[in-house]
């Protein structure tokens, strides 16, 4: 609030120096300030949220193939707290695979419509007031304009 207040008073010394500088009156201004008009101001915050792309390591030389692990995937909870993903990439199909701070795969399936390859570049979402990212509830937004709502989430354990 002390901030709010030190711009307002900053700002209307600035206006009171443009005025005296341009020899104008200041009488229109105390008009506004005198108290009969009422003014609303709204200030909103919008904080949003992005899930760099991780990319997939390619193997080490051209004669050697890398088997890429095999994951089993198990059920968790319908919403993750944002604060632990840290990076996404495309999975398979209709899927978006997320990298959390402990190094956890988890799959996000993505709703009807929406390909896994528009999330190239990483994912953005807005960060809702409880900071969590929840199935049917949250959209993630791509670079390429796509917003796919979440159908379920998966644990992904390597066998």
């Amino acid at each position: 609030m002390r901030i709010i207040l030190i711009v307002i008073a900053g700002l209307a010394s600035a206006i009171c120096i443009a005025c005296a500088a341009h020899g104008q009156s200041l009488g229109p201004l105390f008009d506004l300030l005198d108290g009969s008009l009422n003014y609303q101001a709204r200030i909103e915050q919008r904080v949003i949220v992005r899930f760099p792309n991780q990319p997939v390591p390619a193997p080490a030389g051209r004669s050697e193939k890398r088997q890429s692990p095999i994951y089993n995937e198990e059920k968790i909870g319908k919403c993750l707290l944002m604060d632990r993903l840290v990076a996404s990439r495309p999975g398979p199909k209709n899927s978006l695979e997320l990298v959390t701070r402990e190094r956890q795969l988890i799959r996000a399936y993505l709703g009807d419509g929406c390909l896994a390859r528009e999330f190239y570049a990483g994912a953005y979402v807005e960060r809702p007031k409880d900071g969590k990212l929840c199935v049917d509830r949250d959209l993630l937004h791509a670079r390429t304009g796509a917003k796919c709502e979440i159908d379920k989430f998966r644990l992904l354990v390597p066998e």
